[in-house]
């Protein structure tokens, strides 16, 4: 009975803190806003009511103590950003989820061990500000003063971002949290592997590495209709043949790493001028470290081969490694699982999280719940908590192993 009252409060959660995202017409809680300090009014109350102490640290993370006989923090939650016309699910779930489930084993076993932490981080997401993972950055001792002078769209920067939203107020970059020993992220799989394989549970192995940037392309820009094909210097003929070759090489890989182009801008972008100029994304992600370097030794051979007449630059915004998640947490999880007859899978994270942040300084782990049809990142997103059950039952039954 109590499971259920749990759920219960879960879902109706989710759809109540949905609520505070809506802005004209549209659902976004960019870090800093009205939406966000909305949203963040409603999980500190929550917290407050179920018995934990709240504060905020100098970026904005919210957090929900529960103090332990040791001074030790084991530390669970995910994001509460949202990328723009997204879902309610995505990093919502894995805060929510985390408090209620400490709540539960805090009324039933009392005062914990281990201190425990419960945290809904701020600008994972990068949806207002370029790089995002501000939230984790400040936690791990990584936020610049680069990052701090990124700016959104409307030219704010992101530490008048947080001196407006009330934050930052000493004006000094965080340094590192000492006291945190290990940290879990329930979220949402954001893809379609769970589903496929009929598991109502992932217990993470990896995360991926990802390699990001910009590819440009110089040509010469000329009239469409009166210069010949034989002496064009035209770069689009050029990006396609980069983008056949890398894409080709990654489909021979069979499905152990992901090579996207998702954008492009053309110069000036008429139908009837050649373009002088294009830039194009890339987005290359792999759990093996190889792959990446052997994609980026690709881009430069491509590069390299390139003819004269059109000049390639490439730029790297993003070069994150690969992530393996903590061992002895991860066969932990695998012992509950078994011992519970959970049906769960071991696998890898192919979208970025706080917790590969984490993983380098922490021992850190994930659980995967199942995404609908593998639908994020949309108003469609949808996970089924009461399907996903024990997914909640091994989140709360790793947190007492860690800390009660």
């Amino acid at each position: 009975m109590d499971i259920e009252k749990e759920l219960t409060w879960i879902e109706n959660a989710i759809e109540e803190l949905s609520k505070t995202a809506e802005k004209d017409g549209i659902s976004w809680r960019a870090s800093y806003t009205p939406e966000d300090q909305k949203g963040t009014e409603l999980l500190k109350a929550w917290m407050e009511e179920k018995g934990f102490c709240t504060y905020f640290d100098e970026v904005g993370n919210l957090f929900g103590r529960i103090a332990g006989k040791k001074e030790e923090v084991i530390l669970t939650g995910s994001h509460r950003d949202t990328v723009k016309n997204g879902g309610k699910y995505d990093g919502a779930l894995g805060v929510i989820t985390a408090i209620e489930g400490i709540s539960a084993l805090y009324q039933k076993y009392g005062r914990p061990e281990k201190t425990v932490e419960v945290a809904a981080f701020c600008e994972e997401e990068a949806s207002r500000f370029p790089t995002g993972f501000i939230g984790s950055s400040g936690i791990t001792g990584e936020l610049s003063e680069k990052d701090l002078n990124e700016k959104d769209d409307d030219g704010i920067t992101v530490k008048e971002a947080m001196e407006g939203a009330g934050y930052y107020k000493e004006g000094v970059l965080p340094q590192k949290r000492s006291d945190i020993v290990r940290t879990v992220e329930l979220h949402i799989e954001q893809g379609n592997v769970l589903e496929y394989q009929k598991k109502d549970l992932g217990i993470v192995t990896s995360i991926v590495g990802v390699h990001q940037g910009y590819l440009y392309f110089e040509g010469h820009q000329n009239h469409a209709g009166t210069t010949p094909m034989s002496i064009r210097n035209d770069p689009v003929p050029v990006a396609a043949e980069l983008i056949s070759k890398m894409s080709k090489w990654a489909d021979a890989k069979e499905d152990r790493v992901v090579c996207t182009f998702g954008s492009m801008s053309l110069e000036p972008g008429e139908a009837n001028v050649i373009p002088g100029a294009m830039k194009i994304t890339f987005d290359i992600r792999s759990v093996d470290q190889s792959l990446l370097e052997e994609a980026e030794a690709l881009l430069a051979y491509l590069k390299a081969a390139n003819g004269e007449k059109i000049k390639i630059g490439i730029e790297y915004l993003v070069k994150d490694d690969p992530i393996r998640m903590d061992d002895e947490g991860i066969a932990i999880m695998q012992k509950i699982a078994d011992e519970e007859k959970y049906a769960y899978m071991l696998i890898d994270s192919g979208a970025g999280h706080d917790s590969q942040l984490f993983a380098r300084y922490f021992k850190s782990n994930m659980i995967f719940l199942p995404s609908k049809d593998g639908i994020s990142h949309s108003p469609e997103e949808f996970t089924d908590i009461r399907r996903s059950a024990d997914g909640y039952r091994l989140l709360k039954a790793y947190m007492k192993e860690l800390a009660w």
